[in-house]
């Protein structure tokens, strides 16, 4: 498509009058403010996981207990239809085995061990049973496109366990299906700086680049404000001080940062966030803000 050049000044300045009012309007609609456990604790990212202990294994898990951390872990759906707890969808990096999790059965994933270790990928029946309400959970529902049998039955087994627990995703659609279906279960939406540079995509014009940024932030908006009004947000931890951020965690809601690596991250994120996802370091016990 190509502009004519005396169309451009139009052009931008009906995208940014449309920007304000969307601004405005959805600035009403962000979510409520809420008090809850979530921020009184840090999230150890896939576990307290090391060389010893593999991500997203029962010793991670054990680890991050004994060391008072709240834990993040994934799920995906094996072939026949049981939950297990991994974060990739393809089993290479971390089983050096070709294919995905979605086409293995549970006996055949089993059979797999965790980056050469003894330990193998566990179901999330396994790793209820060892975190056992002693700190909280975040589960991570990962998947592509609309909701379905993971959501349902990952809500089925939540709803036997006794801990704390919340749960996020990239996905809108398992965010509003959570919403619809479970509206008492703490959701959080997992999300990142939807902007495009002239390095990372030098083929791209400079105008088609700014409709493309702006129309995925008016969907990050929408998605955020309307569609599933989550309770709370996971950010890039490198990107919590911008505008969107700090408007939502003014409105209430609490605001948490992913993957924080090392006490750099850690500091650099904690003026604008109510809590933290990490994993390569161990920060200190304290509560965030205590």
């Amino acid at each position: 498509m190509v502009f004519k050049t005396s169309l451009l000044p139009l052009i931008f300045a009906m995208i940014a009058v449309a920007v304000v009012i969307l601004d405005r309007i959805m600035s009403r609609a962000a979510p409520p403010k809420q008090k809850t456990w979530l921020t009184d604790y840090k999230y150890a990212h896939r576990g307290l996981h090391n060389a010893v202990f593999p991500e997203n294994s029962l010793p991670a898990f054990r680890n991050a207990i004994e060391h008072g951390f709240a834990i993040e872990l994934d799920v995906h759906l094996s072939k026949d239809g049981r939950i297990v707890v991994f974060h990739d969808k393809d089993l290479k990096r971390m089983t050096g085995t070709e294919g995905c999790v979605k086409d293995f059965t549970y006996e055949q994933l089993r059979q797999l061990r965790l980056n050469g270790t003894q330990y193998g990928i566990p179901t999330l029946d396994e790793t209820l049973d060892l975190i056992g309400g002693q700190v909280p959970i975040l589960v991570e529902i990962k998947k592509k496109g609309f909701a379905g049998e993971l959501e349902r039955r990952l809500y089925a087994r939540m709803e036997q366990y006794e801990g704390k627990y919340a749960v996020q995703s990239f996905s809108p659609f398992s965010i509003r299906w959570f919403k619809k279906n479970a509206p008492h279960i703490f959701r959080g939406q997992l999300s990142c700086n939807f902007s495009f540079c002239k390095e990372d995509f030098p083929r791209m014009s400079a105008v088609l680049r700014f409709f493309v940024t702006k129309l995925l932030w008016i969907v990050q908006r929408l998605n955020v404000n309307f569609i599933c009004k989550p309770n709370f947000i996971s950010y890039e931890f490198h990107k919590v001080n911008t505008r969107l951020i700090r408007r939502l965690r003014k409105s209430g809601a609490p605001i948490f940062a992913w993957t924080v690596r090392n006490k750099e991250q850690y500091e650099l994120a904690k003026p604008y966030t109510d809590s933290v996802i990490f994993e390569d370091f161990t920060p200190d016990m304290r509560r965030y803000y205590r």
